[in-house]
């Protein structure tokens, strides 16, 4: 994926508020004390470190790896954690995902906040394998993103504004996909077994947790 995240960092908290306020930071952090005992942690674009943040704050004792692909958003990420008055452990890897070497059987927490939603099902297919090749049995995946809706009204309403949103990120940052991919079968083929859900803004935000078999 060719990296134009770097244009974007210093405008996305704005654009983020700008749109959906605090909702998405909502999403993002909804579970987070079930988080609490992970000791080694990976982070899937996590962009401006507003995750990270929360995390370091209430999981103080985690050896924390943050892979993204926007040096700029890797700095703004940094700046963010050096004001937590509290040590933490955390090691930046800027990084192609799909460049980066997973480690076997490393991590007892991976998160992908907002970050799958990015590529297409052919990619999240690749994806998911090297997730589940990197994280330890009965390890935890955190998926928080955006969500279709069941119901017929509600995608009535929802389709229009992801369509847009996939036309901005297209243009501005050239992601390869086009529409929102549900990797929820492709957790399931790794060996993932859902454990808890939750759904906001009208369901067009979940957040999960699934567990590796």
């Amino acid at each position: 994926m060719n990296n134009r995240f770097d244009k974007l960092a210093p405008w996305y908290l704005f654009l983020e508020k700008f749109t959906f306020g605090n909702q998405l930071q909502k999403c993002r952090i909804t579970q987070i004390e079930k988080l609490k005992d992970a000791k080694n942690v990976l982070l899937l674009g996590d962009g401006n470190g507003r995750f990270l943040q929360s995390f370091i704050k209430t999981n103080k004792s985690a050896k924390i790896d943050s892979l993204d692909i926007s040096k700029k958003m890797i700095t703004l990420a940094q700046n963010r954690v050096a004001l937590i008055p509290i040590d933490h452990q955390v090691n930046f890897i800027h990084k192609d995902v799909f460049k980066w070497e997973f480690p076997k059987t490393k991590y007892d927490l991976i998160v992908t906040n907002f970050f799958l939603d990015c590529f297409t099902f052919q990619e999240l297919t690749i994806l998911t394998e090297k997730i589940s090749y990197s994280i330890k049995p009965e390890g935890k995946l955190l998926y928080g993103d955006f969500n279709i809706p069941k119901a017929r009204f509600k995608k009535i309403l929802i389709l229009p504004l992801l369509n847009m949103m996939y036309l901005f990120f297209k243009i501005f940052t050239h992601i390869s996909a086009q529409t929102l991919s549900d990797p929820a079968q492709l957790f399931t083929e790794n060996g993932f077994i859902l454990e808890n859900e939750k759904q906001q803004l009208g369901s067009l935000l979940k957040s999960q947790i699934w567990i590796k078999a």
